[in-house]
């Protein structure tokens, strides 16, 4: 990237700092903010990190979680008549609802754009020559537009951390800006950071067992199976990691990664084993178990309790706590299912139809990673609400070898009266329920296509 300056310890391209500074000064001029923002983990952050910035600067504000930004959704903050409007991790898809918006309105969004507004300031990476999927999260955007707002809210870094781990964006190493906000968070001790195994657990067989992602086969949710393994490693099964010496924790490594291969994972999944473990200095919490306890309380429709958390409300701790808990439990009897009864397999893509539409997409991008076979991205569908709705998931490996599930995702749902978009990697639809054996169809050909195998 080419003029590149530092803004509070991240790197970023001279335009891109420009809008940001323009984003800051944007929210600065008003009294009142209305916050909009999606469900995830990344979205949580994102909106945790704004309303803390926002009291700081004794900015007025009242926030929402969304699932979703439909055009129902961007009518009824409409019609609240607000005079400043601010949508985090979603609205670059929805331009053109986002217009009809009276008052001001600031979208920070991280996914794929369809064209600039001259009435809706959006600070989107894929403006400045940057990759959303990796470059930079939707918290990542939130804490760089709020640092450049206040200096002091770099003590927001630790979420901003949370987002991009949300988004695995820091799978396969850093970008500059992501390292640069993990750099300048270390630099001013608001975390530390090691490399180790990135599994958590009171003892080892806790977890293996309670292990969703990574998913290890007949391991799993299944304590008994676990304890059995570690005997067989000549592991104390009721032993915590943190006791073992180094050759135990190689010996434990060693027969993760090979029950990873057997089951017929990636080399780059199986290298996602070890990883970096950041720490929050402020409470000591892990910041990918933060991330776990928000996508549980989103997911589970408390996204609330999740936000509460991000503003370090103890109560909420306990509450996502237990949220994460029944998730977890949720999540691994899914899974579970999945690995006795596979997928629907298709030509170039491969359809799973989960019972629970809150679950769909964490199912869809596990299965794709430790269940389902590499070579097909993986759709998992639901009906709600009288529609289907979809998540899709590949393999970095599929995306260069030239799968674009943020194109097929939206050309096919168009092409049934539904929409569609979100990343190369990760996207998902909503089209009507008397079109979806139609847009698997149309999904299945353009994948063909795509990976140059035939429609």
């Amino acid at each position: 990237m080419k003029g590149l300056i530092m803004k509070g310890g991240a790197v970023l391209p001279k335009d891109f700092n420009s809008i940001i500074s323009e984003a800051a000064e944007l929210i600065r001029s008003h009294s009142f903010a209305r916050v909009i923002s999606h469900y995830d983990a990344d979205g949580i952050s994102a909106a945790g990190i704004m309303i803390a910035s926002l009291k700081r600067a004794g900015i007025e504000y009242q926030a929402t979680i969304s699932r979703s930004l439909d055009r129902a959704t961007v009518e009824s903050i409409a019609d609240e008549g607000s005079d400043f409007v601010i949508f985090l991790d979603m609205g670059s898809g929805q331009i053109e609802w986002l217009d009809e918006i009276r008052g001001d309105v600031l979208v920070l969004d991280h996914h794929r754009t369809v064209r600039k507004s001259d009435k809706v300031l959006q600070v989107n990476p894929h403006f400045h020559g940057l990759d959303g999927m990796k470059d930079v999260s939707a918290s990542g955007l939130s804490f760089l537009v709020c640092t450049a707002l206040d200096d002091k809210n770099w003590a927001s870094a630790p979420l901003a951390i949370t987002g991009l781990f949300g988004d695995m964006q820091n799978l396969h190493g850093y970008s500059k800006i992501n390292a640069g906000i993990i750099e300048g968070a270390i630099e001013r001790k608001l975390i530390a950071k090691e490399t180790d195994l990135r599994l958590s657990g009171n003892s080892l067989t806790e977890m293996i067992s309670s292990s969703v992602s990574p998913y290890f086969r007949q391991l799993s949710g299944r304590d008994d199976a676990a304890a059995e393994f570690l005997r067989s490693a000549d592991l104390d099964e009721s032993a915590a990691y943190g006791d073992l010496k180094e050759g135990g924790r190689r010996r434990l490594m060693s027969m993760l990664t090979l029950r990873l291969l057997g089951q017929g994972c990636s080399k780059e999944t199986v290298l996602e084993l070890s990883g970096d473990i950041v720490t929050a200095s402020a409470n000591s919490m892990r910041i990918d178990d933060l991330t776990e306890l928000l996508n549980a309380c989103g997911r589970t429709d408390h996204p609330g309790i999740g936000l509460a958390l991000c503003l370090g409300d103890l109560d909420a701790l306990r509450e996502a706590t237990r949220f994460r808990k029944d998730y977890d439990r949720m999540l691994l009897s899914a899974l579970g299912k999945v690995e006795d009864d596979g997928a629907i397999v298709m030509k170039h893509i491969q359809v799973l139809k989960p019972s629970n539409p809150s679950l769909a997409g964490a199912i869809c991008g596990i299965s794709m990673q430790y269940l389902l076979e590499q070579d097909k991205p993986t759709l998992a569908i639901t009906r709600s609400e009288g529609s289907t709705k979809v998540s899709s998931r590949a393999t970095k490996s599929l995306v260069n070898a030239g799968v674009n599930l943020a194109e097929s995702m939206k050309s096919s749902a168009e092409q049934v009266g539904g929409v569609g978009g979100g990343h190369t990697i990760a996207a998902g639809a909503t089209v009507p329920i008397a079109k979806e054996d139609q847009f698997l169809e149309l999904v299945d050909s353009m994948t063909g296509r795509q990976l140059g195998t035939g429609s």
